[in-house]
């Protein structure tokens, strides 16, 4: 049985979040989505349980608050959550960002693309990658 992906989508532009939502739709019908429009908001999400483990996250930089690379480092600071997968998701190619990003133990970095059938592609990898990969043991 294929397991369903479990996102948290830090994302504070509507337009990219409506993009990911209908390549998820058409893709990966299953998917849990959760959105928090910036850094504290994620934070504050993850510390509350709002979003159950495991799950990726999938992260904008440019954002209100508390960009992506502070998110980042808060989260992998963070002993309850710091192993959770973490994507940058953003405009940005730049590679000092690109750089920066895995200094920050980001698992990976994607560019958004401009077209649905690019966002359908990169969804369907990340659907790939969930299910065939184990799921944490809870150890609890």
């Amino acid at each position: 049985m294929r397991r369903h992906m479990n996102i948290l989508l830090v994302e504070d532009d509507d337009l990219d979040a409506t993009m990911i939502k209908r390549a998820l739709k058409k893709v990966a019908p299953g998917t849990v989505l959760t959105r928090a429009t910036d850094g504290i908001e994620a934070m504050e999400m993850i510390s509350s349980g709002a979003i159950a483990s495991p799950f990726f996250v999938l992260l904008d930089i440019n954002m209100p608050r508390m960009n992506g690379h502070e998110f980042l480092r808060e989260l992998r600071g963070n002993s309850n959550a710091s192993d959770n997968m973490v994507f940058m998701f953003t405009t940005s190619d730049s590679e000092k960002d690109i750089s920066r990003a895995y200094g920050e133990r980001v698992n990976g970095y994607i560019v958004k693309p401009q077209s649905a059938d690019s966002m359908n592609e990169i969804i369907e990898t990340l659907q790939g990658y969930w299910t065939a990969c184990e799921p944490p043991l809870d150890l609890a």
